[in-house]
């Protein structure tokens, strides 16, 4: 699939030299809108950077296209133009710096694809739309009607779905299950809460898994063995694609009102990153892992797609610390996570 949409590009650039630069300059034109509009032409110039002639009839092209609408607010993206932006999403990154970046990243974690978006997710909310895009832009590409798909929870992974574009076509035979129980005080960072959401943007099924994520082992034992937790176990461990976020290893443990001894155990055997309730060193093994109702990392390994998402500067010795996890997954990740990541490998 990346093959061929580079060899389309190359062969558009040889009929139309032009082309290259033509695309990205109505590409990010549109991009602006959408996150700026509704937006003056004026500081459309100013957020391009370019002539005011130019920004008029990239303005005039897109508007007779039926992608921007025009009022006197300013200009506003349609939902043609979000569909339009986000189709394009990957061709756009194959003709920008991002790409050389996204290479690096694949090979140093061994991954099936990485894919880079511009900025930084600490600094940005506009990254947020962008993981948004992405994401759908890789999912639209991977997901067929009739699989299953599972989610965990987490502030990054719900600002992506939330931010994902809706996808113009349903899949009325799939389903979206939580990939665990739910944990946390926050109910729209649940498990659950997003698997529900992104069924109900690309219009497929969903099941609940409404238990709470931090019982104890015991507990967690008793309620695997009840006939309605199997069932939804059972389709866990037949699940196509699994998308996942990967944590800072405290954070993520204060955030699941861990005890402070299990803390303390974290830190004193240097534990970075968590992913499923697990917790890794700088090594990439696990150094403490809790029960858990749900995708444990050695079921991930067995799903078919796997999709990581992470973001941030301080995700980067995390994501380095589950390259084991990663192997031959696809990682959505910004830009100053991957340069961070290059730059510890370079130290």
């Amino acid at each position: 699939m990346q093959n061929k949409i580079v060899d389309k590009i190359l062969d558009l650039e040889k009929l139309l030299p032009e082309f290259t630069q033509m695309f990205k300059t109505r590409y990010i034109t549109l991009q602006t809108i959408l996150h700026k509009g509704p937006i003056g032409r004026r500081t459309l110039v100013q957020e391009l950077g370019l002539s005011e002639r130019s920004v008029r009839t990239e303005v005039e092209k897109l508007n007779e296209q039926g992608l921007i609408q025009l009022s006197t607010k300013g200009m506003t993206i349609t939902k043609l133009g979000e569909e339009v932006l986000s189709s394009l999403y990957m061709s756009y990154h194959f003709l920008d710096e991002m790409n050389r970046l996204e290479e690096q990243i694949t090979q140093v974690l061994g991954l099936r694809r990485a894919i880079v978006v511009k900025g930084s997710l600490e600094e940005d909310k506009e990254v947020e739309s962008n993981l948004g895009m992405a994401f759908e832009a890789l999912l639209k590409e991977l997901l067929e009607d009739g699989m299953t798909l599972a989610i965990t929870g987490g502030t990054t992974i719900a600002k992506m779905v939330e931010h994902m574009p809706t996808v113009s076509r349903t899949f009325n035979k799939t389903y979206i299950l939580p990939a665990r129980g739910s944990v946390g005080e926050r109910v729209e960072l649940h498990a659950n809460t997003i698997a529900v959401k992104l069924a109900h943007q690309i219009g497929a099924q969903y099941e609940t898994l409404i238990i709470p994520d931090n019982l104890s082992n015991q507990s967690i034992h008793f309620i695997k063995n009840e006939p309605q937790i199997q069932k939804i176990l059972q389709k866990l461990a037949k699940t196509d694609i699994i998308i996942f976020g990967i944590g800072n290893a405290i954070k993520m443990a204060r955030h699941r009102k861990e005890d402070n001894e299990v803390i303390q155990v974290l830190d004193e055997r240097h534990a970075i990153a968590e992913s499923f309730r697990h917790y890794f060193n700088a090594e990439g093994e696990v150094v403490y892992h809790s029960e858990v109702i749900g995708v444990s990392p050695k079921m991930a390994k067995e799903i078919p797609y796997r999709i990581a998402i992470a973001g941030g500067t301080g995700k980067a010795r995390a994501i380095l610390a589950t390259k084991v996890l990663l192997e031959d997954s696809f990682l959505i990740l910004d830009e100053s996570a991957a340069r961070a990541i290059l730059k510890l490998l370079s130290k």
